[in-house]
């Protein structure tokens, strides 16, 4: 018997239908894979902030485009990536932006946010009209965030977070409830002295661990104090001096740092054993600290000098 030629292109015809549909609903699903809107015609080179993430959970973005070229107050912005979400059965994946200041709130337009299942998949996000701001990809579960990524364009540090206080923790959030109040409180100072903060690409040479170094024995001889220990603490910045002194002294008065061009007296903590004296300062003025990053800076000194303080007599 002959076979039936037009029945079987039917049937093949219809079988590759039905794979396209099945195929193509899966990509819709997890939002990605869509064709992009021409109104973002600008590839916007992109560089990751302030991040956080739960066990297992990641956010990869791969693009950033824009309806203008760069990242601004009113702009149109599309986002796409690929997420791992392992630390809940399911969440809203969102491209949101942190406002400036007190704002009210948004609507949350349809392209924004996409429904997720445990697993690994592709995105697809955007928002239109952003308010001046930090944008970010989150998870959200349970009504409440649940780790993500800051981002913004590269070389415009104005428009990347870099230091965001819920994300810097989220790891320790992860196990609070068998932490106990005591860690809780912990976590909560934690949040509030925020990441160390690096130095800055264009960072002057005399703030360096060598010309610190140079600067204050400097100092000290002009002082006629007979340094016994001298380090620097170059972990992030500014970048602090520590060290003992022979002999029951205090430190020189401000306007003996700022003789030496470029320096200042910007805080410090001193004591003294009876024999001796221990002491950490810092001279690097508040105006050389990275963009964005003074209060970030000024939150985290005080404790640091303290530390290294404390080491400095540890070590005498």
């Amino acid at each position: 018997m002959k076979p039936n030629i037009r029945a079987l292109h039917l049937i093949f015809a219809a079988t590759f239908v039905a794979m396209f549909l099945v195929y193509f609903s899966r990509l819709g699903a997890n939002g990605a894979d869509e064709p992009v809107d021409p109104k973002f015609s600008y590839v916007i080179p992109h560089e990751l902030g302030a991040s956080g993430f739960f066990a297992g959970d990641q956010i990869t973005i791969t693009e950033v485009r824009g309806d203008k070229k760069h990242i601004e107050p009113g702009g149109s912005y599309l986002v796409e990536g690929t997420y791992t979400l392992a630390s809940a059965d399911s969440a809203d994946l969102a491209l949101f932006c942190t406002s400036r200041g007190p704002s009210g709130p948004t609507p949350v337009q349809a392209g924004q946010t996409v429904k997720i299942s445990r697993g690994t998949g592709k995105f697809h996000l955007y928002e239109t009209n952003v308010p001046g701001g930090w944008l970010h990809v989150s998870f959200y579960a349970n009504n409440s965030s649940h780790g993500g990524v800051y981002f913004g364009e590269k070389d415009r540090e104005n428009t990347i977070m870099r230091n965001q206080g819920w994300f810097h923790n989220v790891g320790d959030k992860q196990h609070e409830t068998e932490t106990g109040p005591e860690n809780k409180a912990n976590l909560a100072l934690m949040a509030y002295l925020g990441h160390p903060v690096p130095p800055p690409s264009d960072m002057d040479a005399r703030y360096d661990k060598e010309n610190l170094l140079k600067a204050f024995t400097a100092l000290c001889r002009n002082a006629n104090l007979v340094i016994t220990k001298l380090a620097v603490d170059d972990s992030e910045f500014p970048f602090l001096v520590y060290g003992t002194l022979e002999g029951i002294h205090s430190l020189p008065e401000k306007s003996a740092f700022e003789e030496q061009k470029g320096y200042t007296y910007g805080g410090s903590v001193r004591g003294s054993d009876g024999e001796g004296t221990y002491f950490a300062v810092n001279m690097v003025p508040s105006d050389k600290y990275p963009e964005g990053q003074q209060k970030a800076c000024q939150r985290r000194l005080m404790l640091r000098l303290q530390m290294l303080a404390d080491k400095a007599q540890q070590a005498q």
